[in-house]
């Protein structure tokens, strides 16, 4: 029972280590991912801002 048991622990370590390798192979990919949608989110916030900034100068001197 005991060598059942210990043997059970062992194949579930190793398919713990098999996941975290995954992980840790897939976490570069995650950062850009992350980095890519951040960095989008900026540039669409700073055209919104440009744009609002642009009409209302339009307004103010009457272009």
């Amino acid at each position: 029972m005991s060598r059942f048991l210990n043997d059970k622990k062992l194949r579930i370590r190793c398919k713990f280590g098999k996941l975290a390798n995954k992980l840790a192979s897939n976490t570069p990919r995650f950062a850009r991912l992350i980095l890519f949608n951040f960095l989008s989110k900026i540039y669409i916030r700073n055209s919104l801002i440009l744009y609002i900034l642009i009409k209302n100068l339009e307004e103010n001197f009457g272009e």
